[in-house]
């Protein structure tokens, strides 16, 4: 246990200074009811006190004193645990921008709701973990090389978020390739980045339509990185949405006018993390996604070891109750 302001101990100082003031007044008090006669017919026409009454009321007091005195220098119990210390994790993020990501079968659409995870989890994370931000869809863009600045990754988010231009295709090979480069670039400024646990984290809703997947596998399996993919979409599917013309959304649609419908094939996310060493994950909705992201990263971070955290407790609560409770004794005594 230790006191945060121990310097109001003290006072029980003052406390024991005042027994012999008591002491001189009980003696004051018996040499008054002496003086004044038998202290036995005195009991029958007033409410004198015997001398056990008044010392029980006296250290009644001195509880009430002592509690407060100890609330006051404020006591805390220590409590030593051990934690264990995670270590940094690198986690790039391989997100599908293309226009069936914007179907709104996952509220508020299917790239909207990869983005809030995202940007939550870029808030949230430890503050060693790095995290990198890798677009694609016919072609693919580094937005965001590791960072541990969470700001950064909100930036590009948010470009996202404003960038209406349709983007067709789904090159996933191309993202993966992407996504090594940014690993290479960081090992040739920090060499020392070779001990962090690195993985990649791919959200999209379709299958690969590039032709560069099969040359991105093999050097993802050199590489040693694991992908975790995860599918995002409705099992119904939904229409995608390709443009704004007065307010109306426009659908894609084919040549008899139809709208074509956006629908989940998880083939080639399964493909991708099977052959990296990943798993693959599916989401109907969108709200589990952040679960699923959480997960990865439990799953893939490291521990080095164990750290000794103290805590404090603070315990003058209780010391107030007792003093409350020794005072309405007191009264009623």
């Amino acid at each position: 246990m230790r006191f945060l302001q121990p310097q109001y101990l003290k006072l029980f100082l003052l406390l024991a200074a005042l027994f012999p003031l008591w002491l001189c007044f009980l003696y004051i008090k018996h040499k008054t009811r002496v003086s004044l006669g038998h202290s036995r017919p005195l009991r029958k026409i007033s409410r004198l006190s015997p001398l056990w009454h008044d010392f029980g009321r006296y250290l009644l007091l001195n509880l009430v004193l002592a509690g407060l005195i100890v609330a006051l220098a404020h006591p805390q119990r220590i409590r030593e645990k051990r934690v264990t210390q995670p270590k940094r994790l690198d986690i790039v993020f391989l997100l599908d921008t293309s226009p069936s990501m914007r179907a709104q079968d996952v509220p508020p659409s299917r790239l909207e709701r990869a983005l809030e995870v995202i940007g939550s989890f870029a808030h949230k994370k430890l503050s060693d973990d790095r995290v990198a931000l890798v677009s694609f869809a016919g072609a693919s863009l580094i937005l965001s090389y590791l960072t541990e600045d969470p700001n950064n990754i909100l930036y590009y988010l948010d470009y996202l978020r404003s960038d209406t231009a349709p983007s067709y295709g789904t090159n996933i090979g191309r993202a993966l390739k992407n996504g090594l480069t940014v690993i290479t670039k960081e090992l040739e400024v920090r060499p020392q980045a070779a001990r962090y646990r690195r993985v990649f984290v791919l959200v999209s809703d379709g299958e690969d339509h590039g032709k560069e997947l099969e040359s991105a596998l093999r050097d993802i399996k050199r590489s040693g990185i694991k992908v975790h993919t995860i599918g995002i979409g409705s099992k119904e599917g939904a229409p995608i949405p390709i443009a704004k013309e007065n307010g109306a959304v426009l659908y894609l649609e084919d040549e008899q006018g139809v709208k074509i419908m956006s629908r989940f094939d998880e083939g080639t996310l399964r493909q991708v993390a099977e052959e990296s060493g990943g798993n693959a994950y599916r989401t109907f909705t969108g709200h589990d996604l952040e679960r699923i992201i959480a997960e990865i990263v439990l799953k893939e971070r490291a521990v080095e070891g164990l750290k000794k955290v103290v805590d404090y407790e603070d315990l003058y609560h209780p010391f107030l109750l007792a003093a409350l409770g020794a005072f309405f004794v007191a009264v009623l005594f």
